[in-house]
């Protein structure tokens, strides 16, 4: 599977996806670490768009709509790779060990300035990676539409990264394709038992009457506990930034202590408003399931959550 070099212009189309970097690399040092940079994106996107991707590039048919995907996935593939490279890049290795690699008047980086450095090519990575689903997002690719990563949406309230929007705003498709088991497990434990199998059935099918009483409420309550366990269990990195933000100019302990007190703050918001949302629906449910009971439909009001704690 290629992404680079399939006509032995490889340095220049790394550099061409890169940008930042200087046009005299050597594809020979990059060669052997691309495929742990492909298997970084893969493990987002899954395999079928990217060998699908691969499989056109290889081809050299032209498409303008692959060729817009195409551009992202070779962009995210090449800065998760350079995260691999780089540190290596400044060490000299011989049967001596290994050495600083500076010239007679060079001055390295510090290590803060390296850590801000890599933190900074890790983003761009996953905002080329985003930038991929959007457009598979946009142009409906079979291979994308067919693909496990993209079945895993079909039986969830949210199938979109739009829907989720509208209750969270999270601004991001990889976010969301990666939130997608976590709100399948969310929606299984605590939105079934209330509603039961046949109602969620129905609300998935598009029944009007159940949708109209059940769907916005559940929903939400889908997204919140969704949020809430993201906050707790994914690493701050892969969130993007203003969900949970600690000011970088800190001590790294202190900053960690920081972090962690700000996602469990945040964390416990989200379950204190996932809790009321999962309370009024079962008062609905059960206002629906009573005799001479009138249900009112639920109208859901803005969230006001912590966004962009900072410390």
């Amino acid at each position: 599977m290629k992404l680079f070099d399939r006509d032995g212009n490889g340095s220049a189309e790394v550099v061409a996806a890169v940008g930042l970097i200087a046009n005299d690399i050597t594809f020979d040092k990059w060669e052997p670490v691309l495929p742990f940079g492909i298997r970084d994106v893969a493990a987002i996107v899954g395999h079928e768009p990217v060998e699908a991707l691969a499989e056109f590039y290889e081809s050299g048919e032209s498409d303008p709509d692959k060729e817009t995907a195409l551009k992202y996935l070779q962009q995210a593939v090449a800065f998760f790779t350079w995260l691999k490279i780089i540190p290596t890049l400044d060490a000299q290795h011989d049967t001596a060990g290994r050495s600083r690699r500076l010239g007679e008047n060079e001055k390295g980086l510090t290590a803060l300035q390296e850590f801000k450095d890599e933190e900074n090519i890790l983003r761009l990575a996953y905002e080329a990676t985003d930038a991929l689903i959007e457009s598979l997002e946009r142009f409906q690719f079979p291979f994308w539409v067919n693909s496990h990563k993209y079945r895993l949406r079909n039986k969830c309230l949210i199938r979109t990264k739009e829907q989720f929007d509208e209750y969270y705003n999270i601004g991001s498709y990889r976010l969301f394709v990666t939130l997608l088991p976590i709100m399948r497990e969310v929606q299984q434990a605590q939105i079934v038992p209330v509603l039961g199998g046949k109602v969620l059935g129905l609300i998935l099918a598009g029944s009007e009457k159940e949708t109209e009483l059940f769907g916005d409420i559940a929903a939400r309550a889908v997204v919140l506990l969704t949020m809430q366990k993201a906050v707790e269990r994914l690493p701050v990195e892969v969130i993007p930034e203003g969900v949970v933000q600690v000011q970088q100019s800190q001590p790294v302990k202190s900053r960690l202590k920081a972090e962690q007190s700000a996602r469990a703050a945040v964390a416990a918001s989200l379950g204190a408003d996932a809790q009321r949302c999962i309370d009024r629906l079962q008062q609905v449910v059960a206002d629906f399931n009573a005799e001479g009971v009138e249900t009112v439909p639920y109208v859901g009001g803005p969230i006001v959550h912590s966004k962009g704690m900072s410390f």
